[in-house]
């Protein structure tokens, strides 16, 4: 790591410090509230990224893309089925609420965190909506698939072995699911379907099983990191892949997420991609179901551009 980067993030830790401790009555919580919530979310205080996201976030007043999304979406939609596929510590699954009408389900692959996630679920007043699949998420149901994650920094758990190559790296095995060998149909028929989704790459293997609740729903509304390195890595092919969500989806992409801008993608070309040689995709799409008008799924404060 540069010098730089590291006497910024010094610098950063000496400022939370005495926050986090006047907060929680120590350096290291094992559990966390958000911004503007009150739920207490269970974490692993040696994982860095836990830390970042769940400490030091919400000491600053941060709340990340995803959760605005799920917040601002679950309050437009009220929808019959809500989806988190890579659930992590369950920013978004448990940092909302939900009504009677909601059920919940979120997927989680890496071991390490169903722990705190079955403590979190417990303390979360919606519980008894609140399903926790603790499985991969892919187009095939399997016994056993390989996972690999890093204890210090849950944010790059795969399935993927190349994206996961560091020396801390721990290799569990897990069962996967499809997302339709899960969900009760009758559940999501004719109704509305929120889905977010943040695999490193495993996405077009996860859309795969998710073709029937797709189809069973009238109104499809969709959140998912599209990475076009991490798509490679897991053995798909991005351009298809975007092809095939722009088949059965309007496409946007986020534009500026402090003004909640949407910009529509017709087209893979037009995915802002990096300046780098490799010309990477790494953004944000919302997927919405064809035809449906702005009225029924766009949320006071979003504007499409």
């Amino acid at each position: 790591m540069k010098l730089g980067k590291l006497i910024e993030r010094g610098l950063k830790s000496l400022y939370l410090a005495p926050l986090t401790i006047v907060r929680y009555g120590t350096l290291r919580p094992q559990k966390v509230k958000l911004s503007d919530c009150d739920n207490w979310i269970h974490i692993d205080p040696i994982d860095r990224r836990a830390v970042k996201k769940f400490i030091q976030d919400p000491l600053r007043k941060r709340i990340s893309p995803p959760l605005v999304f799920w917040r601002d979406f679950l309050a437009k939609l009220t929808p019959n089925v809500a989806i988190d596929v890579g659930v992590n510590y369950g920013e978004c699954l448990f940092g909302a609420r939900y009504g009677s009408t909601t059920t919940v389900f979120g997927f989680e692959a890496n071991p390490k965190i169903n722990e705190c996630l079955k403590k979190s679920r417990s303390d979360h007043p919606d519980a008894a909506r609140i399903q926790i699949i603790a499985s991969l998420v892919s187009d095939s149901v399997e016994e056993e698939v390989a996972f690999y994650s890093d204890p210090s920094w849950s944010g790059t758990g795969s399935a993927v072995r190349s994206l996961n190559d560091g020396a801390n790296v721990i290799t569990s095995s897990i069962p996967a699911v499809t997302i339709d060998s899960v969900i009760p149909r009758n559940l999501v028929e004719g109704g509305t379907l929120l889905v977010k989704m943040d695999i490193e790459g495993y996405e077009p293997r996860a859309f795969g099983g998710l073709q029937q609740t797709i189809d069973a729903a009238k109104l499809v509304v969709g959140f998912i990191e599209f990475d076009t390195t991490f798509i490679r890595e897991a053995g798909s092919d991005a351009e298809a892949f975007y092809q095939t969500l722009e088949n059965k989806f309007h496409v946007y992409f986020v534009t500026n997420w402090r003004q909640k801008r949407l910009k529509r993608a017709d087209r893979f070309a037009e995915l802002p991609k990096s300046r780098a040689e490799d010309k990477r995709v790494h953004t944000d799409l919302l997927l919405v179901t064809r035809g449906a008008a702005a009225s029924e799924w766009l949320p006071d404060g979003w504007v499409i551009m």
